[in-house]
């Protein structure tokens, strides 16, 4: 990896920074983690059932599980961050117009700093995540993978309590069922990357820098941090970038997102109840665990932006359970239909609202 200044282009974060710290952050021991076995037998297991239930069909083929560990986690997250950012972190380097050699002393510090920020970030998430389905929604296409984080489902498995095998195969049922929505809805990842990329790229509009300039002030230099914190556990880092020509954007990809997660909550949890008693009992518990949280856990979650994260899967949830309910899995799946079916904010609070728009 290239630093700062490292060759392949202007780069604005120190990325071998970010993933010493993220890395480190991240690292501890965990006893019984789950083997690549374990993982295998449980998102292949998972994958029929999703499909049984769904009724959604690959076009594709799907990657298959993988065990991993926080350091992997980490390391193929930055790597997906910085394909991605490429072209927002040249527009941040070449807004810092001031003479040599202080352009290059401010683009060292503010780039440290991004990348301290980026690793601390990574790290703390890399200690609680249990799985992703990792895909590139924008930068150069690449397989999507199926990550299970093993250290941290065997402590999450510690808390909850239950079978081993049934957390397992609960937990790879959310996982496969977003493997088997993007293999089977062909405009998906398009139109998320399409969305992500008028967010990243609209701040340079008429070649306007002052904004990405303000930005990183007010990232790295906040004079105010309770509005900092305010503006993160709105939206994370993104919203802090986004001026009002992206706000609306970014409700869309809010709303997305949590059609996107919810439908999986949905999934795992109607599967599960078809398939033993114990599923249920672990809803519950991960919902108090959540709930439960420490409170600088709590604090870490709101600044990143993760308990934003919480409300989308519960508010997709509950859309998803109310759909399926009134409509059945294929009334539930006329989301997926094209992506003017996805509901809005506003409809993923009223579910009626949107069945009588896409009239099922």
């Amino acid at each position: 990896m290239s630093g700062a200044n490292g060759a392949g282009g202007e780069r604005f974060v120190d990325w071998r920074l970010a993933e010493r710290i993220g890395v480190a952050l991240a690292q501890s021991s965990s006893p019984g983690p789950f083997s690549q076995l374990e993982v295998s037998r449980a998102g292949e297991r998972a994958v029929g059932l999703v499909a049984e239930y769904t009724g959604l069909e690959p076009m594709e083929e799907l990657p298959a599980p993988e065990a991993v560990d926080r350091a992997q986690w980490v390391r193929a997250n930055l790597a997906a961050l910085r394909a991605m950012s490429g072209d927002v972190e040249r527009r941040l380097a070449e807004s810092m117009r001031m003479p040599e050699p202080f352009r290059g002393i401010a683009r060292t510090v503010a780039g440290t700093a991004a990348a301290g920020e980026l690793g601390l970030a990574l790290g703390y998430v890399g200690r609680k995540v249990l799985g992703q389905y990792d895909v590139a929604v924008i930068g150069p296409a690449r397989p999507p993978r199926l990550l299970f984080v093993t250290p941290n489902l065997a402590e999450a498995h510690r808390r909850l309590g239950g079978e081993r095998e049934t957390f397992l195969n609960w937990i790879a049922l959310h996982e496969a069922t977003h493997a088997l929505q993007f293999a089977s809805v062909p405009w998906l990842r398009d139109h998320l990357g399409d969305m992500v990329t008028e967010l990243l790229g609209g701040a340079s509009v008429d070649g306007d820098l002052s904004r990405l300039r303000d930005a990183a002030r007010r990232v790295l230099l906040p004079p105010d941090p309770r509005r900092l914190a305010e503006e993160l556990r709105e939206g994370g880092l993104v919203q802090l970038l986004a001026g009002p020509r992206e706000a609306s954007v970014l409700r869309r990809v809010q709303a997305a997102m949590a059609v996107v997660e919810g439908y999986s909550e949905h999934a795992m949890d109607a599967i599960g109840a078809r398939l033993d008693a114990g599923y249920g009992r672990l809803r519950d518990a991960m919902e108090a665990d959540r709930d439960r949280r420490g409170r600088l856990d709590a604090i870490v979650a709101r600044l990143l932006g993760l308990d934003m994260k919480l409300r989308q899967y519960r508010l997709g949830k509950r859309f998803s359970d109310a759909v399926a309910e009134r409509a059945g899995i294929s009334g539930l799946n006329e989301v997926w239909r094209a992506p003017d079916a996805l509901p809005g904010t506003g409809e993923l609070e009223d579910p009626e609202r949107w069945l009588a728009r896409v009239s099922v």
